[in-house]
C-alpha cells in the first residue's frame, strides 16, 4: 500500500479503529490491537499487544492473541475472534454470527460431537480465515505448526476441529491490499491516492464469457496469494501472485500469443492492476470481473489444495 494500512482513513476514520469498532458493536471485550505502532494506536485509544511473531504473516498474529488470554481457569475469555486491520466495511453482525457459532460450538456438555477449536465464516462461499473465532485450547497446536514452517491460516486450520459458518453479503470481508481497492482516500504521509485502476484501457469478461474462452483454449491466470489459491481456484488457472507478475511477463506473453489470457484474483481489483501492467507492455490480457469469488458463487467447478506438478 505504500503505507501502514491501519491508518489509511476511511469516511474520516482510520481502518484499524473500524476494524476495533465491528469488534465492541459486537460484544468482543477486550479488543486488542496485535502488533503496529504502539504509540499511534495508543493516540487513538486502542489498547496494543507486542507481536510475537513480527513479520510472519496472520498465523503469528492469532497465537499471539491466544497467548494473551489469561491462563486456562483464569477470569479472561476463552476464545478469540479475529479481524483484519484492512477490512474495508467491517460489519459487526458478521463478526456476532461468529461469536454466536463459535459459543454454540464450544459450549457442550454430555453426549454428541466434540467441541469446535475453530470457527470459519464463509464470504461467497470461501473460508476467510482472518475474521475466525478461536478456542484458547487449540494454541498448542497452531504453536506446534507455526514451529515447524506454517504460516498460512487455511494449513494452520488442518490441525484443528473447524465449522464453518455461512455469513451473507460480500462487504464484510472485502479488504484493501492496494490504493486501487480503495476510493480516492487520503494516505497517511498526507497525499493523495486516485484508485482505478479499472477504466477504460482495462477490457473485461465475466465468468460466462471466461467459461467461453477456457472451453477454446485461453490461459487463465490467478494473481491471488498462494494461500487463496490453495483454499479455492477456477481448474487449470496458473499461480502468479501480483507482486511476481513483472517477473513472469515472458509467461504471460508466450501464453498470449493465440489469443488474450484471463487473469483473475478474487473479486477483479488485484486482476485489473495486473491487465494494466501486462497491457502497458503489450501483452494481450484480460480482467475477469467477479474473479474466482464470481466463478465459485456460481457453482461452476472448483479445485483446492496445492496445485499438481
Amino acid at each position: 500500500m505504500g503505507t501502514d494500512k491501519a491508518f489509511i482513513e476511511i469516511e474520516g476514520e482510520p481502518m484499524v479503529v473500524r476494524a476495533a469498532g465491528a469488534l465492541r458493536a459486537a460484544g468482543a471485550a477486550p479488543v486488542l490491537v496485535v502488533g503496529g505502532d504502539r504509540s499511534r494506536l495508543s493516540a487513538l485509544g486502542l489498547d496494543h499487544v507486542p507481536d510475537r511473531h513480527p513479520g510472519q504473516g496472520p498465523l503469528g498474529g492469532v497465537i499471539t492473541a491466544l497467548d494473551a488470554l489469561d491462563p486456562p481457569g483464569g477470569s479472561g475469555p476463552d476464545t478469540v475472534v479475529t479481524l483484519p486491520c484492512d477490512a474495508k466495511a467491517p460489519d459487526p453482525t458478521a463478526v456476532r454470527l461468529v461469536i454466536d457459532r463459535l459459543a454454540d460450538a464450544t459450549d457442550r456438555s454430555g453426549a454428541g460431537p466434540p467441541p469446535a477449536d475453530l470457527v470459519v465464516p464463509l464470504g461467497g462461499g470461501v473460508p476467510q480465515w482472518t475474521h475466525s473465532g478461536w478456542h484458547r485450547r487449540c494454541l498448542p497446536r497452531l504453536s506446534e505448526a507455526f514451529a515447524t514452517g506454517v504460516r498460512a491460516l487455511n494449513q494452520a486450520a488442518q490441525q484443528l476441529r473447524t465449522v464453518a459458518v455461512e455469513v451473507p453479503g460480500t462487504n464484510w470481508y472485502a479488504d484493501a491490499d492496494r490504493p486501487e481497492d480503495l476510493a480516492p482516500t487520503t494516505l497517511g504521509d498526507g497525499h493523495t491516492e486516485e484508485a482505478g485502476m479499472q477504466d477504460a484501457d482495462i477490457p473485461e469478461i465475466d465468468i460466462d464469457e471466461l467459461e467461453r474462452r477456457r472451453a477454446a483454449g485461453a490461459a487463465v491466470f490467478d494473481v491471488r496469494e498462494p494461500d487463496e489459491y490453495t483454499d479455492v481456484r477456477i481448474p487449470g488457472a496458473v499461480l502468479v501472485p501480483l507482486a511476481s507478475v513483472p517477473e513472469a511477463v515472458d509467461e504471460f506473453r508466450m501464453a498470449s500469443a493465440g489469443q488474450a489470457v484471463c487473469v483473475v484474483c478474487a473479486v477483479g481489483g488485484r486482476s485489473g492492476q495486473a491487465v494494466g501492467f501486462l497491457r502497458s507492455l503489450g501483452v494481450d490480457a484480460v480482467n475477469v470481473a467477479g474473479g474466482t469469488n464470481a466463478w465459485h458463487q456460481s457453482g461452476r467447478p472448483v479445485e483446492t489444495g496445492p496445485a499438481s506438478a
